[in-house]
């Protein structure tokens, strides 16, 4: 899939419990609001805002880097409203 496409399908405003790579033993679940995206190394990654679900800090900023992540479950989209008014202020590193 291309990176237009899954920027389509992940809104900003929307809720998403995101499972990626973690330690040998176990993948590492992210819960929360999906804040946009930013330059990670040489890498795009997703930027989440963590809502406290299964012991995380809520409110903490997570980076997730493309390549490790391994599914997305939506929980909420945003509001039609809330997606337009927040994609005038995205902001892309390439």
């Amino acid at each position: 899939m291309a990176l237009k496409e899954i920027e389509e399908l992940i809104t900003i405003g929307s809720k998403y419990s995101i499972v990626s790579t973690g330690n040998e033993d176990r993948p590492l679940v992210s819960t929360g609001e999906f804040r946009g995206y930013a330059a990670f190394a040489n890498e795009t990654a997703l930027v989440l805002k963590l809502d406290g679900d299964g012991g995380q800090e809520e409110g903490r900023i997570r980076f997730i880097p493309y390549h490790a992540i391994l599914a997305i479950d939506v929980i909420e989209l945003a509001p039609k409203k809330v997606q337009e008014q927040k994609d005038d202020n995205r902001v892309y590193y390439r």
